[in-house]
């Protein structure tokens, strides 16, 4: 019954998580030739296979297709760990584990957007996500070459605290400026841009579910929580938790461009490692796809959670 339930497929965020399935594939070929230039072997099928995982994301009727994402993990090591004993050790321990690492840098971490599409006004939260971390790094960048005087660190000489903490000044006025154009738009002009299966679900204060279709329930309560499933809904959540919540909308922008500062000195640190410039020459000037995603990957998870928390107190 779970797999003809899950078999309900919608068309909401199914052209996105393609488009992120191609950006995952790239980055996690991207992520494993690197680790190629050091010397080490991982299994690039068993990475590309893992890509398919990202597209039933929000497009089929499941609560469970986070926990067939973090399958993933034992995925890995079961497959990753026969092959190496029936390939005669041509993969060895440390082959799979850095298959694994990489399934979960490139493919995970992309789960998050995906997911974060796939809410009510998904189209317009996934900006969060995207503009919070690349105003960071405009920020950074424009005012530490203008300003930058005492470098940060040494994984990555060209970047300074004032371009640091510039970038903490970029995440905010985004995050604070965009909330304020959301706050006063009319989103009945817009199409409902979650198509998804998501359905009103009720909450008891003990935790025990209530189906709002069927009105089935488990355990005894009548206190529950409205969880919102269309944008309209969502907006009204919104607009009493989030846009006029100043303190909370600059913490945010904080934590956006520290974390965002930090997955880009992650992938710095990789590419230090393995002693290379960039990713690769996908994008002449910038570099590869992974050059491009290393900061929106943290910032992914970040925002996914904020938003699932809100839409719940």
């Amino acid at each position: 019954m779970f797999f003809l339930d899950s078999l309900q497929i919608v068309k909401g965020p199914l052209f996105f998580n393609i488009a992120m399935a191609i950006v995952s594939f790239l980055m996690c070929h991207e992520f494993y030739k690197a680790m190629q230039e050091k010397g080490f072997n991982p299994i690039f099928l068993l990475g590309y296979i893992c890509v398919l995982f990202l597209i039933p994301i929000g497009v089929v009727k499941t609560n469970t297709l986070m926990m067939i994402c973090v399958s993933i993990i034992p995925l890995i090591i079961v497959i990753g760990m026969s092959i190496s004993v029936f390939s005669k050790l041509k993969y060895n321990i440390t082959d799979v584990a850095i298959t694994l690492f990489g399934a979960m840098y490139t493919v995970l971490m992309v789960a998050f957007l995906s997911a974060t599409r796939a809410m009510p006004m998904g189209v317009f939260l996934i900006f969060y996500i995207f503009c919070g971390a690349w105003f960071s790094d405009i920020f950074a960048f424009l005012i530490g070459c203008k300003f930058g005087k005492h470098k940060f660190s040494k994984i990555s000489p060209k970047k300074s605290i004032e371009g640091c903490i510039a970038g903490l000044l970029g995440s905010v006025v985004f995050i604070v400026g965009f909330s304020q154009i959301l706050n006063n738009i009319n989103i009945k002009d817009f199409k409902n841009t979650s198509d998804t299966m998501a359905e009103v679900i009720q909450i008891s204060k003990d935790d025990q579910i209530v189906d709002a279709k069927d009105n089935s329930t488990i355990g005894s309560s009548d206190a529950t929580i409205t969880i919102p499933s269309t944008d309209a809904e969502m907006q009204q959540v919104l607009k009493k938790n989030f846009y006029n919540n100043y303190l909370l909308l600059i913490i945010l922008g904080i934590v956006v461009s520290i974390v965002s500062q930090i997955g880009d000195f992650a992938a710095s640190s990789i590419k230090r490692y393995v002693n290379i410039k960039d990713f690769s020459h996908l994008m002449p000037g910038h570099g590869g796809m992974l050059d491009r995603f290393d900061s929106v990957l943290f910032v992914a998870p970040v925002i996914y959670y904020v938003f699932y928390i809100i839409i719940r107190i």
